[in-house]
């Protein structure tokens, strides 16, 4: 019992309980399905569906059920970062060629691919009465339909995720589809005829999808509850590795590693000397930096700014490819005029911008300063592409600091090295949106704030940090508001010995509370003022003004889905995290946050820990209330969660080596005794099982992710799937003095449009028009210039037909 008790086994106990109860939770979250009844009276059949119920009407006699199941490659986000649901960027043939590969199995495995999206407890009855049960049917099994004139068929859809359709054939050879699509929120049923000479699919009834929350929430327990579970298998694989090799140390190589490593002159800082000379200010800024930062993080972060300037400009060719990063780009062009707002051209119809708003004779972007403003040094040296990678850069180093402030230099280096090897950092950083911009604005303000409370640094950190929040506000808006408040509140959670320490001086703080209350009102009245300018409302912004619906909250009028429910938000925070755990690191799925709850699970949490897992939480959260999952280059919305992410993760592997050490001292000194040979001295410096991890890790995403990215990025135009583009054509035209004419709307909005300046003056203009009566409008509004008509070839040959004037 003391040598029980010594070894503290009650602990592995408890853990063995744990994944126990886990399994328990995960199980009973399958049983929490969509029930679809389709309910046959006397010729006419009603569908009920997440407490909707569909009125299909009078139909002819039922004869037979089928399922759809569809490609078993096919899901809303595969292992390469690709999506069937937002972007179209799965390719199903290249998954079909890799679907026999072991790496995919086993990630199919371990997401359990075979067990999403698919039908099972199928019953049919009559009279309230069971008359036939298949647990799981086919995709391809036609079910025989009881030729009674009323009965009732149930069924359940486990983990929705693609869309999945039930398709009832008739007596007369029509066919009724009843579809599920979460994603795009309906529930829709159609019918269609197999006669050779019937018509189109007709639409009979929709509602939106979905209104329970119950399947949903489970699924996303489900996903935390696997998390979990991986990262005890993850525990017990690093205790067993490092264990087992603490035998091959104990040997002659452990013997001569060790005295290797007693004859090696060691200096806490000594990687801060060096040859090179430097004088002042600069030497000092540089060993401050390496005391908190190991220079070879700071050698990844020049590697990775390179790169993520390769994204940008050769993938991407320097241009934005999403509505939001158009309008950006266009807003940081009128800012470099000196203007907010450009003049409004005399055919505005004919420029119709994405996100652009043509209001009061003036055009301007619906979205807060911050992002334009940041961009515009770019417009004026003529390379906008490199401000983005240069901020994502200087956000990382923001967060290795801020991090080496809580934890120490070993987390902070650490930090900085998974966040340059973030395929999601690296892609979404090559862009023009605004998450980049404002993660660095808000880490470099909770830096300089740390740098006060925990320090008792000058006054100047405080109004450094209030400025850079501040420009996070006016960056992303209500996100930028959230983020802040956590922070804020975390680390007065952090610092409140020292608060409580300081409060009887409470008097000497009153003028600088009021230089940030000044500031943050300063803040406050400048984006007050530019709504006013823009809109004539100081209350009223530019993204309210364009599309009023597009805003956080329940209820119906919200978003472009017409309403938003919080099964719906479940739903948004399911694929969030679905990308999230395929595009953070490029690990194999469970793997990518199955660090985060080790310092948990283990008992050797810090209060910091607390908070950062906190503020995940809130802010990940956050997004059920809004309508749209927003993911684009990764789950972009979770940007701003890079410190949290980053720390947590860190923190764990940490915690995971530490176990790890321990494990193997205990064998160590086991061994020793049993032996009676080996000097207690001898000890593995590290922990084996924890590093060839991580290694293995690390390759999974250096050979197959981000080699893949390259391939689907390769050539970037973000134009849905089926087109054909030779882009170096368009954004090189050999053109002069031009108006450059479509009428393909999203060809236009994605690729022409961010082409114009706001003034219209440029060499080429890009117009929307296809019709003499618009020719002879651009004519009149640009004289001297020729139109051309933009035709692509189905090969992606571009041509520009000259059209002569009327």
């Amino acid at each position: 019992m003391k040598w029980f008790v010594t070894y503290r086994w009650w602990k592995l106990g408890g853990l063995i309980l744990l994944a126990l109860l886990l399994v328990l939770i995960d199980r009973a979250c399958y049983q929490v399905t969509v029930p679809v009844t389709l309910e046959v009276r006397h010729q006419t059949l009603t569908v009920d569906v997440d407490d909707s119920r569909l009125k299909v009407g009078t139909v002819a006699a039922p004869r037979f059920l089928s399922l759809s199941n569809g490609s078993p490659v096919v899901h809303e986000y595969q292992i390469d970062g690709t999506d069937s649901t937002n972007n179209f960027t799965l390719n199903q043939a290249y998954f079909e060629q890799l679907a026999s590969s072991p790496y995919y199995r086993f990630q199919a495995w371990m997401r359990d691919f075979d067990g999403t999206s698919v039908w099972r407890d199928v019953q049919i009855a009559q009279a309230q009465r069971i008359i036939r049960t298949i647990a799981r049917p086919a995709s391809t099994m036609s079910v025989p339909l009881p030729s009674a004139s009323s009965f009732d068929v149930h069924l359940q859809l486990q983990r929705p995720e693609t869309p999945r359709t039930i398709n009832v054939l008739m007596s007369d050879h029509t066919t009724i589809h009843i579809t599920l699509d979460r994603n795009d929120r309906y529930i829709r049923v159609t019918r269609s005829s197999q006669n050779p000479i019937g018509g189109a699919d007709a639409e009979v009834a929709r509602a939106f999808f979905p209104q329970n929350p119950w399947p949903f929430a489970a699924m996303i327990i489900s996903f935390l509850v696997r998390t979990c579970l991986w990262a005890l298998a993850i525990l017990v694989i690093v205790l067993l590795g490092d264990a087992l090799s603490v035998g091959l140390w104990h040997g002659a190589p452990g013997r001569w590693l060790s005295r290797l490593r007693r004859r090696r002159p060691t200096s806490e800082n000594g990687y801060v000397a060096s040859s090179v000379q430097k004088s002042g200010l600069i030497r000092r800024g540089w060993q401050g930096l390496t005391a908190a930062i190991h220079p070879v993080a700071l050698l990844f972060l020049v590697i990775a700014l390179v790169f993520v300037l390769w994204i940008a400009l050769v993938e991407y060719h320097g241009e934005p490819h999403i509505y939001d990063a158009n309008a950006y780009l266009f807003a940081a062009k009128i800012y470099a005029h000196g203007q907010l707002a450009a003049p409004l051209p005399s055919v505005p119809k004919l420029f119709p911008g994405p996100f652009v708003v043509q209001f009061d004779g003036k055009w301007f972007a619906q979205y807060p300063p911050g992002t334009a403003l940041t961009l515009m040094p770019g417009i004026w040296l003529g390379m906008p592409w490199v401000i983005e990678p240069i901020c994502g850069t200087l956000a990382l180093l923001g967060c290795g600091l801020v991090l080496g402030q809580l934890y120490g230099r070993m987390v902070a280096t650490l930090v900085i090295v998974l966040g340059t090897l973030s395929p999601f950092y690296s892609y979404l950083s090559a862009s023009y949106l605004s998450h980049t911009i404002a993660l660095l604005y808000l880490v470099w303000g909770w830096w300089a704030l740390l740098r006060f409370m925990q320090e008792g640094r000058s006054q100047w950190n405080l109004y450094l940090a209030v400025v850079c929040f501040g420009l996070g506000a006016l960056t992303r808006d209500l996100v930028g508001i959230l983020w802040i408040s956590l922070v804020v509140i975390g680390c007065i959670v952090l610092n409140q010995a020292r608060i409580w320490r300081n409060w009887r001086t409470w008097r000497r703080w009153i003028t600088p509370a009021l230089m940030v209350l000044g500031l943050a009102c300063c803040f406050g009245a400048v984006s007050m003022c530019y709504n006013l300018y823009l809109t004539h409302d100081a209350l009223t912004s530019p993204r309210t003004l364009f599309y009023a619906p597009d805003r956080w909250g329940f209820g119906m009028g919200i978003g472009f889905y017409g309403q938003h429910t919080l099964a719906a938000g479940l739903v948004n925070l399911d694929e969030l995290l679905t990308s999230l755990s395929t595009d953070l690191y490029g690990w194999p799925f469970y793997f990518t946050l199955a660090f985060v709850p080790l310092p948990f699970i283990t008992g050797r949490a810090r209060l910091v820990d607390w908070v950062l897992l906190f503020c995940l939480i809130i802010m990940a959260g956050a997004y059920i209330g809004y309508f749209y999952h927003g993911i684009y280059l990764g789950p972009r919305y979770l940007f701003e969660t890079l410190p949290f992410l980053l720390g947590l993760t860190a923190r764990g592997i940490l915690t995971l080596g530490s176990l790890g050490m321990k494990t193997g001292a205990m064998v160590s000194s086991y061994l020793g005794r049993v032996r009676q040979q080996q000097p207690a001295s001898i000890s593995v410096p590290l922990s084996v099982a924890t590093v060839l991890l991580i290694v293995c890790l690390v390759a999974c995403n250096l050979f197959y992710y981000l080699p893949r990215q390259t391939v689907v990025y390769r050539d970037y135009t973000g134009l849905p799937p089926g087109y054909k583009v030779d882009l170096n054509a368009i954004y090189h035209p050999k053109l002069s003095r031009a108006i450059v004419v479509t009428d393909d709307f999203t060809l236009y909005q994605l690729v022409l449009f961010p082409l114009n300046d706001p003034d219209l003056r440029s060499d080429v203009i890009y117009a929307l028009a296809n019709d003499p009566t618009q020719y002879a409008q651009l004519r009149g509004a640009f004289p001297g210039r020729t139109i051309y008509q933009l035709n692509i070839d189905d090969n992606g040959t571009v041509h520009y037909i000259t059209i002569p004037p009327a």
